[in-house]
């Protein structure tokens, strides 16, 4: 049976990650709730987005970075346009050939819809795919090198944009203009200066991630004309539609964009590409991925998923209808304004890895970490989003699971979602910060001998009621009344929202009896 909110878990010793807190090293006063025993099998901890029957929303908060839900209003006209009712007398997009006359003026509407909502330039022509991202990693490459022997620029800011040079590594030469640190994060971009003087000129394209949703860095604006003439391709898959496009400004070339985020439902990628690069495929393309055979074929040189293709012209309609692109991207600031302004409030509580000052921070994926990564606060504040119906902060991806939630903002996320989830947070920050106001007031307990068994006793909320600004060095002694061999353990440089847990007061096993089984 599926866990609901009250469901009480009971795992075995070893599953345990979520435990009591003695409540000794408690100040009577601290309103925080103490950690729960939740088994790390929990839904919500193994990306679940269906939340217990008895949440309170009456519908789900998807917060997913996609796929991901799509506005009410459009999955209305969805369920009436393209699933009519027997009485009509009509099949709907699912059911249309390709080919026929009836899908023929759905696509046709839908690429005259999308050129109008994105002001697409008549020298473009645009293209539907399939093979997600990961196939136009490929198919860019394949299709604007036609030796293989070819340079190719690629600025890598994130997780995305490395996968993509991984992939054209067999289709042409990748030039790399990085910004990730050693480490492998990446909180900003490389500046104009350090493109103009890097990038090679002779590339047959400047390949660029207008956002990069893992990181959660985004270019709010494309780069300008480069003065070498190398055209700019561009991955907008997560940020289609959410911003204007700088066509002839910013000299794209080519630019591509997944349905699943903003623009539909996953199966079918936009391309769009300007005329005078094509013609120029690597001789060993595919014809499912030669964007000329494509265009020249009327989008139909196979068989495209019709389903899709409709729902992407519903949507650009929705998008018309809601004021357009500078709609769009009002609505997209004030929704990432409302979360960046409860991570930056929260006094170090929530934080996120990309600067306010840098200028790159996502609108459409906002990550943020609690308490500095504490496993167990995390887990806790996905459990309780969960048991509220707010789902999609931790999903499963193959880059496995860091300190960092995303909250992902798309089109189908409203603002009043936005403000249930930032309420949420700001009262589960209530809840378990530690302030900083407080001092450690001074010690008169007695360091027990080894050989008492009331050890661990004379550790007690006497000492430990009220907590300092910890140090984030872990050999520095807290406090000058404490015992010169007591020092702070390790597991403590973190930030001054750490979770207070018996392990983290135990002092070295030289001084006291033997340590307890950990409680991690």
């Amino acid at each position: 049976m599926a866990p609901t909110m009250n469901t009480i878990f009971e795992p075995s010793p070893d599953e345990v990650n979520f435990v009591n807190t003695p409540e000794s090293i408690f100040d009577r006063n601290d309103r925080r709730e103490r950690p729960q025993i939740i088994s790390p099998d929990h839904p919500a901890l193994l990306g679940s987005l269906t939340p217990p029957i008895d949440c309170p929303p009456s519908k789900i908060l998807n917060f997913s970075p996609g796929p991901t839900s799509l506005p009410p209003a459009v999955e209305a006209a969805i369920q009436s346009r393209c699933f009519p009712a027997q009485e009509e007398k009509r099949l709907g997009s699912m059911a249309l050939s390709h080919r026929s006359p009836e899908f023929g003026r759905i696509l046709e509407r839908t690429l005259a819809m999308t050129r109008r909502v994105m002001e697409i330039p008549p020298e473009y022509e645009l293209l539907f795919t399939q093979g997600g991202g990961h196939g136009q990693f490929a198919a860019v490459p394949m299709n604007l090198c036609p030796t293989g022997q070819e340079s190719a620029t690629y600025i890598v800011n994130g997780t995305w944009s490395n996968r993509a040079v991984d992939e054209a590594k067999k289709y042409c030469r990748p030039h790399v203009i990085s910004a990730m640190e050693e480490d492998g994060t990446c909180t900003s971009f490389p500046s104009l200066d350090r493109i103009q003087s890097e990038i090679d000129p002779t590339s047959a394209f400047l390949y660029v991630c207008s956002n990069e949703t893992v990181n959660g860095l985004e270019l709010h604006r494309l780069l300008p004309h480069l003065d070498c003439g190398v055209p700019l391709v561009v991955d907008a898959s997560s940020d289609f539609t959410s911003k204007p496009i700088a066509w002839r400004e910013s000299n794209v070339g080519l630019l591509f964009a997944c349905a699943s985020k903003n623009i539909g439902h996953p199966g079918i990628t936009m391309v769009v590409v300007r005329r005078d690069l094509l013609g120029k495929a690597n001789p060993f393309t595919p014809g499912v991925f030669n964007y000329e055979t494509n265009i020249l074929a009327g989008n139909v040189w196979n068989t495209i998923p019709t389903f899709n293709v409709d729902v992407v012209g519903i949507m650009m309609e929705w998008i018309m209808e809601e004021g357009g692109m500078a709609s769009m991207e009002r609505r997209s600031i004030v929704k990432a304004d409302l979360v960046y302004n409860t991570i930056d409030g929260s006094d170090g509580f929530f934080s996120t890895p990309v600067k306010k000052e840098s200028g790159y921070r996502s609108r459409m994926n906002a990550p943020f970490c609690v308490a500095g990564g504490d496993e167990t606060l995390t887990n806790m504040f996905l459990v309780e989003c969960w048991e509220q119906g707010i789902v999609g902060l931790r999903t499963v991806t193959p880059f496995g699971t860091g300190i960092y939630l995303r909250a992902s903002l798309y089109h189908g996320v409203s603002y009043e979602e936005v403000v249930v989830l930032t309420d949420f947070m700001k009262e589960f920050a209530a809840k378990h910060s530690i302030s900083k106001e407080v001092v450690v007031e001074q010690s008169t307990a007695m360091v027990t001998p080894p050989e008492s068994p009331t050890a661990h006793q004379a550790l007690d909320k006497k000492e430990f009621n009220q907590i300092n600004k910890l140090s984030t060095s872990p050999d520095t002694v807290m406090g000058a009344a404490m015992d010169s061999s007591m020092t702070w353990p390790k597991n403590l440089k973190v930030n001054q929202y750490s979770r207070l847990a018996h392990d983290m007061f135990a002092p070295p096993p030289n001084v006291l009896s033997p340590a307890p089984v950990s409680l991690r």
